[in-house]
């Protein structure tokens, strides 16, 4: 019913045509077609038999086809999925957290394994890191803890923008220098490489 609407489709068929054109497929049709070939009748009895393992790593970022796919292929067989309902980050390309969240309906029988222990926090991160995560709405829920020990508390600093941040940042590195620690003992850890520009 939109002007961007109509356009993106007349644009998806012509690309959709030319794909077929030139006898190709792209990284979602890789998908779509192997989904087809669960369901034609000579095919896919022996591409749905031949796996008696299937394990998916990022469960909670699979998408509908990805889903359905995983669930055909594994049919009648053991199926591992490892995954964390609070560190699904890509429903902008289609993940749904959902998958992981009905589990336990979808696959009846499914043991479940909640790996709670962190090897790389201290107690005071993993506190803040569950006080922020209890907030999220249709979690399966799990209680995180360490051996690593209390360690530093968590500090929250609000800046406006990147270029704040990187000041604040390289403000708190001169002054941690000045107290004697080295550099080498120091790192910024971001969440895409794209951030780096500023501190650079």
């Amino acid at each position: 019913d939109d002007y961007v609407g109509d356009i993106v489709g007349r644009v998806y068929a012509e690309y959709q045509k030319r794909l077929r054109a030139a006898n190709a497929v792209d990284f979602g049709d890789l998908l779509l077609e192997v989904l087809s070939l669960t369901e034609h009748p000579q095919v896919g009895p022996d591409l749905c038999g031949r796996f008696s393992h299937v394990l998916v790593d990022e469960f909670q970022d699979t998408n509908r086809v990805q889903f359905d796919l995983v669930a055909r292929l594994s049919r009648g067989h053991n199926l591992a999925v490892v995954g964390d309902d609070d560190q699904s980050i890509y429903s902008w390309r289609g993940a749904e957290v959902a998958n992981i969240l009905r589990f336990e309906k979808d696959f009846p029988g499914a043991k479940i394994i909640r790996l709670e222990q962190n090897y790389r926090s201290t107690s005071h991160i993993l506190a803040t890191a569950d006080g922020l995560i209890a907030h999220n709405a249709g979690r399966l829920g799990k209680t995180l803890w360490t051996d690593a020990g209390d360690g530093v508390k968590v500090r929250v600093i609000g800046v406006w923008d990147g270029p704040e941040e990187a000041r604040r940042v390289g403000v708190e590195i001169e002054s941690l220098r000045r107290d004697g620690l080295g550099i080498d003992q120091t790192a910024i850890l971001v969440r895409a490489q794209f951030q780096t520009r500023e501190f650079e």
